[in-house]
């Protein structure tokens, strides 16, 4: 899945993240990779062919980092 998130509600720099269903993903800015992050290969439980929660938590995972970038 591929967004797009800003940073100070619309004033800030907008950031492109683009996550998997497993959990893996890119944050990019400007068409510049920022910070990529690639999950576990295997774990006990872990869904074969991913998981749409997996991918929803490394976009928030990735939200958090920008937010971090700011600090």
């Amino acid at each position: 899945m591929k967004t797009e998130y800003t940073v100070g509600h619309g004033a800030g720099p907008t950031y492109a993240i683009e996550a998997d269903r497993h959990g893996n993903y890119t944050i990019r800015l400007e068409g510049k990779v920022v910070k990529r992050v690639s999950a576990l290969a295997q774990y006990l439980g872990k869904p074969r062919w991913g998981s749409k929660r997996l991918e929803e938590e490394a976009i928030r995972d990735a939200q958090r980092a920008i937010e971090g970038f700011r600090g």
